[in-house]
């Protein structure tokens, strides 16, 4: 799906394929030198590009899961996943999201658009619950969150170690649909 951002320039949201691979696990490497926010230090994302080629299409062929990338003018500047919690009857009704965005396309919209993409997804699905984890000062993330209806339902102490030492806290965000 095309759309037009908040500068008038398009962002393209698609479903990813197997042959965006290599282009994945560069987006993957430079957002995890970029930010706090992610699970991974820099470095640790270290998948070959055939294994990135059969995780893609391992999600590709799941009917529980989706995988979106944000397109810039032909070339991936960020990812969006949606995935059933798990596949027993009793968790079907739920499921987790995840977004990745290279650091000078924030703040355009594309976060959005990649949101409206996973919502549309859930809803297809018959999910009825959307959830995701942010580090607690990832201020823009939440916002954006917010502003989709997530709420913070609490509060994960000490969720990430970094290198230094140091901790930060996520907050679990829950969307009714």
């Amino acid at each position: 799906m095309e759309y037009v951002l908040k500068n008038g320039k398009t962002v393209t949201i698609r479903t990813i394929r197997i042959e965006d691979a290599e282009e994945m696990i560069s987006l993957i490497s430079t957002v995890d030198t970029e930010t706090l926010f992610l699970a991974r230090n820099p470095g640790e994302f270290n998948t070959g590009v055939e294994r990135e080629r059969n995780i893609i299409d391992g999600v590709l062929k799941n009917p529980n899961s989706t995988w979106f990338v944000a397109e810039w003018d032909g070339r991936v500047i960020g990812q969006c996943y949606a995935g059933l919690v798990s596949g027993y009857e009793r968790f079907r009704h739920r499921a987790e999201l995840s977004f990745i965005i290279l650091k000078e396309f924030c703040d355009m919209g594309i976060g959005g658009k990649m949101m409206e993409e996973c919502l549309k997804w859930c809803i297809d699905h018959q999910v009825s619950q959307a959830e995701l984890d942010v580090v607690t000062n990832n201020e823009r993330a939440i916002k954006m969150y917010q502003g989709f209806g997530f709420e913070i339902v609490g509060t994960v102490p000490k969720a990430l170690k970094y290198l230094d030492g140091s901790f930060a806290d996520e907050y679990r965000m829950i969307k009714f649909l």
